[in-house]
């Protein structure tokens, strides 16, 4: 019995003399794929928004995980949410950023995820016409031809505004189209208007279009959210590559948060292909600390909560989602513990209004 203990402790050690690396460090991975729900102009890799934009150019992931050796692959997908959700569902991506309708989609939907950052806050949507539309309100649009990238979170932004109004989408002749083309067919009239994100300050602004509708001007309940998720299964198994990953955004949110940075930041955000001036447009008086806080709290969830629950009201999700249970805080609490930022981000109520601490 003494001989068959000592065996196993020997080859431990001479593992160690050898500089064989543990068995938690050899199973680590030697690559971990990132994937992003947005494309710059001409399919270029680059987002004209997000944290986890900012980390890839600043390669701030890739130093957190440097001691362990492990590189970062990163993918920016034309196809938004949808193609995304389908390259988690085929374990092509350990992480993804992406909007709350198509992550809760695939949540209902039984994909393994887990949230574990916001990552973009209070993003408005705007509907832009042609610039020679007589069209100024929602209701003039009613029969006409208006654009819209179904399978994304503007859709349910969109889905939000038209209820508040008293409208529905059947009002309109809605037709589905991604954002570059939506913009071109908005400069050849081929639509009547279309629903869009930044993009509407630079047809505005070059003179193609002109923005009527700006919903979180109205209200900040009908923006749109997102966010960093984690393969369910890749979590269970490398929790502490996890906790780099975010320590990584949040790192990053911090310095986009601190107002020395903020030219650099849009500069960064601007290789996208959208011109720094539509970005800052876009961005209004919210402030970048607000927007990129990564603190995932009682407003946050509470975005989520709405987002399952108003999309089974419109058709778009049959199953459920438990928000609470997907939702997992500790990795991004750790981060800002740990850096000493617990002031830096305060903890927002349900109704966007600052916790008291």
């Amino acid at each position: 019995m003494k001989r068959t203990l000592f065996l196993p402790l020997v080859a431990a050690l001479a593992g160690t003399w050898l500089g064989i690396a543990p068995a938690g460090a050899a199973d680590n991975p030697q690559v971990i794929r990132f994937g992003l729900a947005t494309v710059g102009k001409g399919g270029i890799p680059f987002a004209s928004s997000s944290i986890t934009s900012l980390a890839h150019q600043r390669q701030a992931i890739e130093k957190e995980l440097e001691a362990e050796g492990i590189k970062v692959e990163w993918t920016y997908f034309k196809g938004a949410g949808p193609a995304v959700n389908e390259a988690l569902a085929n374990k092509q991506l350990d992480f993804a950023w992406q909007g709350d309708l198509p992550a809760v989609i695939a949540k209902a939907g039984g994909l393994n995820t887990r949230l574990i950052a916001a990552d973009g806050l209070l993003a408005s949507n705007y509907l832009v016409v042609p610039a020679d539309s007589p069209a100024k309100t929602l209701d003039d649009l009613k029969g006409k031809k208006v654009a819209q990238f179904k399978g994304t979170n503007l859709q349910l932004a969109t889905a939000r505004t038209l209820k508040r109004a008293g409208l529905q989408d059947r009002d309109f002749r809605t037709i589905n189209m991604d954002f570059p083309t939506a913009a071109a067919a908005l400069a050849s009239r081929d639509i009547d208007g279309a629903w869009l994100s930044s993009t509407a300050f630079e047809l505005q602004k070059s003179g193609v279009g002109r923005i009527i509708y700006d919903t979180r001007a109205v209200d900040a309940r009908l923006t749109r959210q997102t966010h960093v998720l984690v393969d369910g299964d890749f979590e269970r198994q490398h929790p502490q590559i996890v906790q780099k990953v975010v320590d990584g955004l949040v790192k990053t949110a911090a310095w986009v948060s601190a107002p020395e940075n903020d030219n650099a930041a849009f500069e960064l955000w601007a290789k996208s292909g959208t011109p720094v001036d539509s970005l800052r447009a876009e961005q209004g008086e919210l402030s970048l600390k607000r927007r990129y806080s990564p603190r995932l709290d009682e407003f946050f969830v509470d975005r989520y909560r709405a987002t399952v629950r108003e999309s089974r009201e419109l058709g778009l999700l049959r199953g459920d989602v438990d928000v609470d249970g997907w939702v997992e805080p500790k990795y991004v609490n750790a981060a800002i513990d740990r850096l000493g930022l617990q002031a830096l981000w305060p903890a927002y109520d349900a109704d966007n209004r600052p916790q008291a601490r």
